[in-house]
């Protein structure tokens, strides 16, 4: 037997094993693919992780970050879209609704520019799940309609449009109007049923159970329910069996039956706890609080259980549950006569009324206002809150002991002496307390607690049975070969498993070194390019003024002594030289003009407007082409720094140079446009043009190019045979 327990010990120690290292890989594995790939599904799966877990918003903008720099190389509206998407789910995790609310616009704005629907579907279905939870309801039902438009009767989208549904219906719900939730919310359920969605099933039949319960409708209710947590069972579904066992309790509660509902409470609360969400804990709390403190002896533990909710509430921020949490520690404090406290809380529900939106939280703020204020003998001020709790008794609002609002309210006018109006409200609550309603009613839950607890107790019975069979089957036939077998595959299996684990480690560790490094050789080689670019420019114009000096010093006064010594001819002779005169002097002309270029501009006394206007005009130009040239008036050309201004003269130069060479054009386009900090610069030609595609061994663009990224230059080259050429420069400066 002790070998036994050794061995079962071992099973349990790798199970666990097993099972915690598989949580904490998961999100190491998608990190890992999505620095591998690089790619926009490994990312998104990376942020579908982190929004279903809502522990690491951060991480999650990081990663849409990542999203964004692929949208920004890619220049796909889709990638774009993803971006806004994942970015406003992380600012909503943070609590930075309004911050989300402007990303989600901007994601539904561009996905409908873009004619994305499934985008558009995504993105609406997202915004009007966060405007229901704010009780932004029409503006809810708005997305919704938008989501549901784009969605329908588009391939993948159908789970999307079913979810929008349940939403429709429940921003309905959540607003108190129970007839237009019902008549949605069954219309939902038979498109769920229909297209075989049990998850959004349960949802649909719970919610219908919670509308059955707002119409006191006992028969559907229950059987709704019943019908929820049978398909949650079968699907292991704990989060949702939980949200249910408290919905079955709080129905035992409406009709007055709260130590009946304590067990289902408890049910919700062990349910919750394995799911690990703190909302889902938190309203457990709630819940199990607030049926125990309508029990004398266990009020102590109801508020127990409600303090535990307030503080977990409080870490997840949320302001509706923490409302219902206060309205109970008011009623709880009051019956213990504790009124100091239940005044405390009541403050503090006080600053937090103006989130209570639906019919249901006004009506219980009013109750637990009301009764503090009669215990305070401030009946005045009482009589108030509980004429407000009649109004929407007689509205429509419907509530199990609502006889009793009548009856404290004809204490608190019989308290003030009014005897006629404490008559009348008295004679209104006997009539209601003696109604066959709640007799009815009653029974009907008595019946299903029988129903409950029989099928529990068969339930167990069933269970104990099959383990205690299993278990001797087990020990009989496997006792000795099945343990060493499976203790040896267990070592085996934990060895590898701790192997596997310092390998991917190991791996996150040589991909995160590899990504580094890739980034700093991309910087390295581009802080290269730079170096080299500017080098060889630098080298072009040294080269540049040297000839121009060699040019202008040498060849043009050899060429003017040259003509000089002509001219001292005899004049016999003149007359025959000089058309040769005439020749060497244009020759003369053309070499200083063509030594002025290839000088580097002087900006120390001109613009850049100047120096390219001046150089225009003076531009030797073949017959039959002439040169047109506009400029920006009225503006401060002196702004423009030397080094851009330079650089910008040069490309002017290379470009006509192109033009008046290779162009074979009749017309020459020169604009010059400075608007604010913005340059541009235009060279255009109606020539005979060229095939951009085509590779050019020329080196005239290539340097226009280096020299428009030495001054962080965008370069707008079109061209095409027969249709001329534009050259566009545009700069910030």
């Amino acid at each position: 037997m002790k070998r036994q327990g050794w061995l079962l010990g071992c099973l349990l120690f790798f199970s666990i094993g097993v099972l915690w290292a598989k949580d904490e890989s998961d999100l190491c594995i998608l990190q890992q693919q999505a620095a591998q790939d690089k790619s926009l599904d490994s990312y998104i799966k990376v942020c579908k992780y982190l929004y279903q877990t809502e522990e690491d918003a951060d991480l999650l903008l990081l990663y849409a970050d990542s999203i964004h720099q692929l949208a920004t190389d890619s220049k796909e509206p889709e990638h774009l879209v993803e971006y806004y998407i994942w970015a406003s789910e992380g600012h909503f995790i943070k609590g930075d609704f309004e911050r989300g609310y402007a990303l989600k616009r901007v994601a539904i704005a561009l996905a409908e520019k873009s004619r994305l629907k499934f985008e558009i579907a995504h993105a609406c279905c997202d915004m009007g799940y966060y405007c229901n939870a704010e009780a932004r309801y029409d503006s809810a039902r708005h997305y919704f309609r938008r989501g549901l438009k784009a969605g329908e009767g588009l391939a993948g989208a159908e789970e999307v449009c079913r979810t929008m549904l349940t939403n429709y219906a429940s921003s309905f719900l959540f607003e108190g109007r129970t007839d237009s939730a019902l008549v949605y919310t069954i219309r939902a359920s038979e498109r769920s049923a229909a297209d075989k969605d049990t998850a959004m099933l349960i949802e649909n039949l719970n919610q219908l159970g919670v509308i059955y319960r707002r119409k006191k409708d006992l028969e559907n209710c229950i059987y709704n329910f019943e019908q929820a947590l049978h398909l949650c069972e079968l699907r292991g579904n704990h989060d949702a069996i939980a949200f249910i066992y408290g919905n079955i309790a709080t129905a035992y509660c409406d009709w007055n039956r709260p130590k009946d509902a304590i067990p289902l409470s408890k049910k919700a609360m062990e349910y919750a706890l394995k799911t690990g969400n703190k909302r889902r804990v938190g309203a457990c709390y709630v819940n199990l609080g607030a049926i125990q403190i309508r029990v004398a002896e266990m009020r102590a533990e109801g508020i127990t259980a409600l303090l535990k909710a307030i503080s977990i509430l409080e870490q997840v921020n949320d302001r509706h549950l923490l409302c219902d949490a206060y309205n109970y520690l008011v009623n709880a404090y009051r019956m213990d006569g504790k009124l100091n406290l239940a005044m405390e809380y009541l403050q503090k529900l006080d600053k937090l009324a103006h989130e209570l939106q639906t019919d249901a939280e006004r009506f219980r703020y009013y109750q637990a206002k009301a009764a503090l204020l009669q215990e305070n003998k401030s009946y005045a001020e009482a009589i108030v809150y509980y004429r407000r709790v009649i109004d929407m008794l007689r509205s429509g609002y419907k509530d199990a002991r609502d006889y009793e609002h009548y009856k404290h309210l004809s204490e608190c006018y019989l308290s003030m002496s009014n005897s006629s109006l404490a008559y009348e409200y008295l004679t209104q609550a006997y009539a209601l307390r003696d109604s066959v309603f709640h007799t009815e009613q009653t029974e009907q839950l008595s019946e299903y607690s029988v129903k409950y607890q029989t099928k529990e107790k068969e339930l167990e019975i069933v269970t104990l049975k099959r383990e205690q069979l299993e278990q001797e089957t087990y020990m009989l036939r496997h006792r000795i070969i099945v343990g060493s077998v499976i203790s040896l595959l267990g070592i085996l299996l934990l060895g590898s498993l701790y192997a596997r684990q310092r390998q991917r480690a190991r791996i996150a560790m040589l991909a995160n070194a590899a990504s580094e490094k890739e980034r700093e050789f991309l910087e390295l080689r581009k802080a290269t390019e730079l170096r080299l670019t500017r080098k060889y420019i630098d080298g072009l114009e040294s080269e540049r003024e040297r000839m121009a000096t060699e040019l202008h010093d040498d060849v043009c006064n050899n060429l003017l002594a040259l003509e000089m010594n002509i001219r001292t001819i005899s004049s016999e002779e003149s007359m025959k030289l000089d058309e040769q005169l005439g020749l060497l002097s244009n020759t003369r002309d053309r070499l200083r003009t063509l030594s002025h270029e290839l000088m580097p501009p002087v900006f120390q006394y001109a613009t850049l407007e100047e120096m390219l206007a001046d150089y225009v005009l003076h531009l030797s130009l073949p017959e039959n082409v002439h040169v047109e040239y506009h400029s920006t008036g009225n503006v401060d050309w002196s702004i423009v720094p030397k080094c851009i201004g330079f650089e910008c003269y040069r490309i002017v130069q290379e470009a006509m140079s192109n033009a008046v060479k290779y162009a074979g054009s009749a017309c020459i386009q020169v604009e010059l446009v400075l608007d604010n900090n913005n340059l541009s610069i235009l060279v255009a030609d109606d020539g005979k043009g060229f095939d951009v595609g085509r590779k050019n061994k020329g080196i005239g663009l290539r340097t226009i190019r280096q020299r428009a990224e030495t001054i962080g230059a965008k370069v707008e080259l079109t061209s095409a045979p027969g249709e001329g050429t534009r050259l566009k420069i545009d700069v910030l400066i």
